[in-house]
């Protein structure tokens, strides 16, 4: 028996509608939806191979416990359970919930798990989430926060109607992050009134598409920028109407820029003067240009101060709030939220390296640094889902000294990783195949749409969703009763009569006899209004809430995208459009003037004037080159190509290229080292040795080399068999030290390296 059934892809941001083709338990054939309301049958080479995840030998089938020889043993879930309960109470007991921190909250398509896991976070008091999105996005948060009033006003960009489209150390042939990208960037190549710049150190596929590529010397982009905007500046080629009308706090700004040597910095980028001021006039006199900005300038050297200047590109020109330009989004769920800045009597910081959350996450690089100490108050116990920080933090060898003196390490995952194989009790999750889930990387503007994907494939026996694990453990915890019988009657009774709207006044009153469950909201709404949801969809009542305030909030820009109110209201109707969307569906149209009042800040203004990035701006100018003999090399590290992808893919068989992950070099580099096609180097930097397989590559400028994230990972080729390692795990070079002073975050696209010969 075969059919095809509708859910996404879950490997990047953008989690493009796919309809699978399913045999004998197996995705056996993989097709773009054409109905889902953003990707429209969109489809790249990698999603093809989604089976690899679903289907290899390092899937996990039950929960596994720690013994005294180190082994791992399979165990029921009732014991897995009391034992991480009863370790979480001895540690919140003995030193307090903030000894315990959490790391993750889902992958790029598993976020619905992560929203339950914030009950688990209550129940034992820790205000310690670190992910991610902390290792790669918080200086843009941070930036965000201080021009538009909150870290969560976050930049949508506009590059499908943009006359001029501007891409900043991203490369979205394979990286995407915006919807149907190759498709969008091949219309803009071949579109003669359009025009594509690309800034990037390498040669990329994207640049080759473009009309002009800016190839910056590595490390070099907030020289760069900053010359781009000088010349805006000095030429009176910014927007003086526009910020006058939406900005304030500009002169300052306008003054620093004035003083910036334009040709010298170009120059020093590796730009010629001449070209890099012809941008600037083109960015001045476009009807609409759109900056799209990745982890090339936000894992880079002034990573900070390039995410202030890459917003201060569209500001200055006025490009924001505009068709085919930057703005700002609205959120069903916000993947983050606001914190305090440092000063601040309600900043909270870790307790041994001082660390202040941006967006209420903590960065990845100071938490080896938390564990591996003698500190009283050191974290003792972690909490890890659906991650792999053991692969994905800069420092490896940090991570594993760190991760072997936890008291207490948990790790919800589906399959064996590496993080998993240092912890004292792993939880297997059933696959974003096999349970209701959905993706929060819902950043359109001004159309935004929310898919809610239900399983296509039966769960694996042994295992749970994370919904149903943090429930058990909150359970265990004594944070939250087993059952609410009348809360589960009248839910039911909503859902069959939607008009009695009783469910929310019952709710109320719940909450209102017992303000403690507040925080256990998210699985009140599991164990109730999820009990009465369609069979396998349980993990889908924290939408109703957000629906409700989604509808509230932006009711106009709700029924624009459709979405029209009966006797429940509008919220009910937009939660049951959600629920009933089997490809998805748009949740909200708004124009473009309401985007003004998405700003947070007193007057709905820009504040554009950050005096702590004027003064490093103004530093630049006396930065001394820092050349260093020792290591003459600058590597790129976690590249994005055709066949890698986040280490949510295990199994090294999904690649049809680049098996090994290769290290990429300047043909004219490996000349001089001896260097052939094919042969084996070692690459050695401040934070360890790794062997790499030598790739010629005239794309890259000489004395940088590059390598992909990914790779690495140990995989049995059979049940049971002995554990192999495919390719290169680059984080073994990266050093935590080596990292933006701000944010903690690391500086992986400019890693001093040696190469030496085997």
């Amino acid at each position: 028996m075969s059919d095809w059934r509708k859910t996404a892809c879950i490997l990047c941001s953008e989690n493009c509608g796919l309809e699978v083709k399913i045999e004998g338990g197996r995705i056996k054939s993989v097709r773009g939806d054409d109905a889902h309301p953003e990707s429209r049958g969109y489809l790249c080479q990698k999603a093809a191979r989604l089976d690899r995840y679903q289907n290899h030998v390092d899937r996990l089938d039950s929960p596994l416990e720690r013994q005294a020889d180190g082994s791992l043993k399979r165990v029921s879930w009732d014991h897995a359970i009391a034992g991480v309960a009863r370790g979480l109470r001895r540690l919140r007991e003995t030193h307090g919930g903030q000894s315990v921190a959490y790391y993750g909250g889902g992958g790029q398509g598993n976020h619905l798990g992560g929203v339950y896991g914030a009950s688990l976070r209550e129940a034992i008091g820790t205000p310690y989430i670190y992910s991610a999105l902390a290792q790669e996005k918080t200086g843009d948060f941070w930036v965000n926060g201080q021009l538009f009033g909150r870290q969560t006003c976050h930049v949508a960009t506009d590059v499908s109607q943009a006359e001029v489209v501007l891409f900043l150390g991203t490369n979205p042939f394979q990286s995407h992050g915006f919807p149907r990208a190759r498709r969008v960037l091949n219309e803009i190549h071949k579109d003669p009134a359009r025009t594509m710049i690309v800034i990037d150190p390498r040669a990329t596929e994207t640049a080759r598409l473009a009309d002009l590529h800016l190839q910056v010397r590595p490390g070099h982009d907030a020289f760069l920028l900053a010359a781009l905007l000088g010349a805006l500046v000095e030429e009176d080629l910014y927007d003086r109407a526009f910020l006058a009308r939406r900005c304030r706090d500009s002169e300052p700004v306008l003054a620093a820029l004035r003083e910036v040597p334009v040709d010298a910095f170009a120059t020093r980028s590796g730009v010629d003067p001449a070209v890099l001021r012809g941008v600037a006039r083109t960015i001045a006199g476009a009807s609409s240009v759109a900056v799209r900005a990745d982890l090339g300038i936000q894992q880079s050297r002034h990573s900070t101060l390039n995410s202030y200047l890459e917003k201060l590109l569209f500001l200055l020109s006025g490009h924001f709030g505009k068709p085919g330009c930057n703005s700002l989004h609205s959120f069903l769920i916000p993947l983050i939220g606001h914190s305090p800045e440092p000063e601040s009597e309600s900043s909270i910081k870790t307790r041994v390296t001082g660390m202040h959350a941006i967006s209420k996450l903590y960065p990845p690089n100071v938490l080896p640094a938390e564990i591996d100490t003698e500190h009283p108050e050191r974290i003792r116990g972690l909490i890890v889902d659906s991650s792999n920080p053991i692969m994905s933090g800069a420092d490896t060898a940090a991570y594993r000294a760190a991760f072997a003196k936890l008291e207490l390490c948990v790790v919800i995952d589906v399959a064996l990783t590496e993080t998993a194989q240092f912890a004292h009790y792993v939880l297997p999750a059933s696959s974003q195949f096999e349970k209701t889930e959905a993706t929060f990387f819902n950043l359109g503007f001004p159309t935004n749409a929310f898919h809610l994907r239900r399983a296509v494939l039966p769960q694996r026996p042994g295992t749970l969703p994370e919904s149903e694990i943090y429930r058990r453990l909150c359970v265990a915890l004594g944070a939250l009763p087993e059952r609410f019988p009348i809360l589960e009657r009248v839910a039911r009774a909503d859902r069959r009569v939607p008009a009695l709207r009783l469910f929310p006044l019952a709710l109320k009153a719940k909450l209102a006899l017992n303000p403690k469950l507040r925080s256990q909201l998210g699985l009140v709404l599991y164990q109730t209004l999820g009990l009465a949801l369609p069979e396998g969809a349980q993990a889908a009542a924290v939408l109703w809430g957000a629906a409700q305030f989604y509808a509230k909030r932006h009711p106009a820009a709700v029924r624009r995208a459709g979405i029209t109110s009966g006797r429940a209201g509008l919220g009910e109707a937009l939660f049951e459009a959600i629920l009933t969307g089997e490809s998805g569906v748009e949740i909200s149209t708004h124009l473009h003037e309401e985007m003004w009042s998405f700003l947070r800040t007193p007057d709905r203004r820009v504040q554009l004037c950050i005096p702590s990035l004027i003064e490093e701006l103004a530093a630049l100018a006396t930065e001394p080159e820092g050349a260093d003999a020792e290591w003459p090399f600058m590597l790129m590290a976690g590249e994005r190509r055709s066949y890698n992808a986040n280490t949510i893919y295990r199994d090294p068989s999904w690649r049809k290229t680049d098996s090994e992950g290769a290290l990429w070099i300047h043909p004219d580099d490996a000349e001089a080292l001896s260097l052939s096609e094919g042969s084996r180097v070692a690459v050695v930097s401040v934070g360890g040795r790794v062997e790499a397989l030598v790739h010629r590559n005239a794309a890259l400028q000489l004395g940088v080399l590059s390598l992909p994230h990914g790779y690495g990972l140990e995989h049995p080729e059979t049940e049971g068999g002995p554990r192999v390692r495919t390719g290169v795990a680059v984080n073994v070079l990266t050093s935590a030290e080596h990292c933006d002073p701000r944010t903690k975050t690391p500086f992986h696209k400019g890693v001093p390296v040696r190469l030496e010969a085997l």
